[in-house]
């Protein structure tokens, strides 16, 4: 932000009254100042105030050059993965788009929060297409658009997309994921059922929920990171992790997670029947 003239001009006379060679030459004591000093008519008055409007000026068109420059660039449309999962989230239902002539780009003629439905979004840029993963929100939870909800978003991804580009777009409901674990637990803290002795609940059930909650969504289930968060319960003192499997929202049947990574079809992940794949040694 441009300063003023005045900001200008003290910034220049506090360094000309400060310096030791000058407090030489003019004969300046310790206690003397610029307007005691030197008269709003005097020659050096003047030519500080004639240097500091001159910055002010320049300054002022640096400002103006720096907002143009950032206006360009905030209408030129860069068709990343970061902007096709901004542009996603930024959907509106019910609202129609309205063509800017000067961006040539479609947009909302007003942003409103409440209409925007779409509270996850995963982007995955395939190659030859573009894969979009989406979710509303239930009880702070992805959960799968209607079809109806779906079907209108992708209308507006097909409108503000970059043309020519494929999108490949989805809704799923949460995959859900079987953990058979034993886990071997201090008789002190955790009972044989894995309930704290002390204000009862079961923390390695919560701590897998919460893993799974907090995966990024779009991310990978890791069993590693799964097997870090058990451990790291009070009153764990090992984990030997057994078959984890999954099952997506169009499939019936459970599959079994080969190695340790699992990309799922949804985007993000809940546990299922922790009480009967948990089993404690203590």
């Amino acid at each position: 932000m441009a300063r003023s003239t005045a900001e200008i001009k003290k910034t220049m006379t506090d360094a000309f009254m400060a310096d030791p060679a000058i407090r030489e030459k003019y004969g300046l004591g310790e206690g003397d100042t610029w307007h005691g000093r030197f008269s709003s008519v005097s020659l050096e008055n003047i030519l500080f105030f004639i240097v500091a409007a001159g910055c002010h000026v320049l300054e002022v068109i640096f400002d103006r050059h720096k907002a143009d420059v950032e206006e360009k660039v905030a209408s030129a449309v860069v068709a990343s993965v970061p902007w096709y999962h901004k542009t996603a989230l930024a959907f509106q239902y019910g609202d129609a788009l309205v063509f800017d002539d000067k961006t040539c780009r479609y947009g909302y003629a007003e942003a409103d929060e409440s209409k925007r439905v779409v509270r996850f979004a995963a982007v995955r840029d395939r190659g030859t297409s573009v894969q979009i993963l989406v979710s509303g929100e239930k009880d702070n939870r992805p959960v799968a658009l209607s079809n109806d909800v779906l079907t209108v978003f992708k209308q507006y991804m097909d409108r503000v997309k970059i043309a020519g580009v494929i999108l490949n777009i989805n809704s799923h409901e949460s995959d859900r994921v079987t953990i058979n674990a034993v886990i071997t637990a201090d008789p002190l803290i955790l009972d044989s059922s894995g309930t704290l002795l002390k204000g009862g609940g079961k923390p390695v059930e919560r701590a897998i929920e919460e893993y799974l909650k907090n995966i990024v969504y779009g991310g990978t289930f890791n069993k590693t990171r799964l097997v870090d968060a058990i451990q790291a319960v009070e009153g764990v003192e090992d984990v030997e992790l057994g078959i984890c499997r999954y099952r997506t929202d169009a499939s019936a049947a459970w599959t079994e997670i080969k190695g340790n990574n699992y990309a799922g079809l949804s985007g993000s992940y809940i546990p299922e029947g922790l009480p009967n794949t948990l089993s404690y040694v203590v």
